[in-house]
């Protein structure tokens, strides 16, 4: 929600102040290639210059208009960020956000500590001494944002009753961007593989791990991580809304998962309250379950051990942020590292969206661009609800149903 707010603000905002041009182009055909014909290429003849003169920059892995508008909210909030931490009579809500910015731009700071604000991390799984500690300590890193493993686990509308919130476990617990990544035998996913490998093994040596121990740690990874791929859905399995909708009692998640004490775990992430959980793929429990006794602890603490690295990595030192970023142009051919002042922005955003979102809408959304988005969508929805009326296809009998869903819709403009 922090996120979408931030984002719906951006986006009125930038909408509201094109709207102020005098001269706007419905269509623009500078950015068309009238070279092409419409029936053999379409999306080519409708934008080829577009792309033409505005090729993908280097820190980016896709270009598009709107990745324009969100390029253009971001040097906002990069002026926001950097007048809230130079601003020395800062309310509460500012200091938070200029010290959090200041924090992540003090490259000489992050620097000098290396890896040492995760090493009490490594040092207490390293000293793990049985399961059911580590399925303690999974949960403990799970609720303090780092992540940890196995599966994942969130708070959402319960899909056949919205007006409850239930919580979900779903398959998880891989680091790659899908299941595939770790299945499939053509010639990238086995080079996205390999390079995954050293990787691994690169990250783990930065932590002091010697060759040897980094390089087992690091088959350990990949061994668990291919096994929980296997155990995954299919993307296709995936938009099956049926097969994804398991609710569990406790009881039946604990007799799903013997080794899995679930009220423990819900009570280490303080969920409380919850009596019915919705599990998406109750087969990936239990192939967890079985492989939860068949690997040895030290599997799996080299597994929450990279849990803790790869979540931290991006925000600690060089070695670190650039080892993650080679791994990243492997993945997805981007050539160049994002600026510092943009990662960090993106972290606030994620972070303190709300706050900064405040911030955000003070100086560049005003009260009167709200005001004419709101008018906007209103008579966007009184089209739409005039539209019904006039449907021949559609019922007398449906038709008030259809007005009744049309005039629930919820304006979320900008903020609250």
């Amino acid at each position: 929600m922090k996120k979408i707010l931030l984002l719906s603000a951006i986006s009125c905002s930038l909408l509201a102040s094109a709207q102020d041009q005098k001269n706007f182009k419905y269509i623009d055909k500078s950015n068309m290639d009238l070279s092409v014909k419409p029936g053999d290429n379409f999306y080519q003849y409708a934008n080829g210059n577009w792309m033409k003169n505005n090729p993908v920059p280097g820190s980016k892995t896709r270009w598009g208009s709107f990745d324009v508008l969100r390029e253009e909210s971001s040097k906002r909030l990069q002026t926001l960020l950097e007048d809230a931490a130079k601003n020395t009579s800062r309310d509460r809500k500012t200091q938070i956000i200029g010290d959090f910015y200041t924090s992540g731009m003090d490259s000489a700071a992050i620097e000098a500590r290396g890896y040492m604000p995760i090493k009490s991390d490594l040092e207490t799984i390293n000293s793990i001494g049985d399961l059911q500690e580590l399925l303690k300590h999974a949960a403990l890193l799970r609720s303090n944002g780092i992540g940890g493993g196995m599966f994942s686990m969130f708070v959402g509308p319960d899909r056949k009753n919205v007006s409850k919130y239930i919580p979900s476990i779903g398959q998880g617990g891989t680091s790659l961007p899908d299941r595939d990544y770790y299945l499939k035998d053509d010639s990238r996913s086995v080079k996205i593989r390999d390079a995954y490998r050293m990787h691994l093994k690169k990250m783990f040596m930065l932590t002091g791990e010697n060759d040897v121990t980094a390089t087992a740690s690091a088959a350990s990874v990949l061994k668990i991580e291919t096994e929980l791929a296997r155990a995954q859905y299919s993307r296709v399995e995936m938009r099956d809304p049926y097969k994804t909708y398991n609710k569990f009692a406790i009881t039946g998640l604990n007799a799903l998962t013997p080794t899995i004490n679930w009220n423990q775990q819900f009570q280490l992430m303080n969920v409380q309250g919850a009596d019915t959980i919705l599990v998406g793929n109750p087969s990936f429990l239990r192939r967890m379950e079985t492989m939860l006794k068949e690997y040895p602890i030290t599997d799996w603490q080299s597994y929450l051990r990279w849990n803790i690295i790869r979540s931290a990595a991006p925000y600690l030192s060089n070695a670190f942020v650039k080892a993650d970023f080679e791994f990243t142009r492997v993945q997805t051919g981007q050539k160049e590292q994002t600026p510092r002042w943009q990662r960090m922005s993106g972290l606030i955003d994620r972070t303190l969206g709300d706050l900064v979102g405040q911030l955000y809408v003070e100086k560049y959304f005003k009260p009167a661009a709200k005001a004419r988005m709101l008018e906007l969508v209103n008579n966007l929805q009184a089209t739409f609800g005039e539209r019904i009326k006039r449907l021949d296809w559609m019922s007398d009998e449906t038709k008030p149903k259809a007005l009744e869903k049309l005039n629930a819709f919820a304006k979320k403009i900008a903020y609250p």
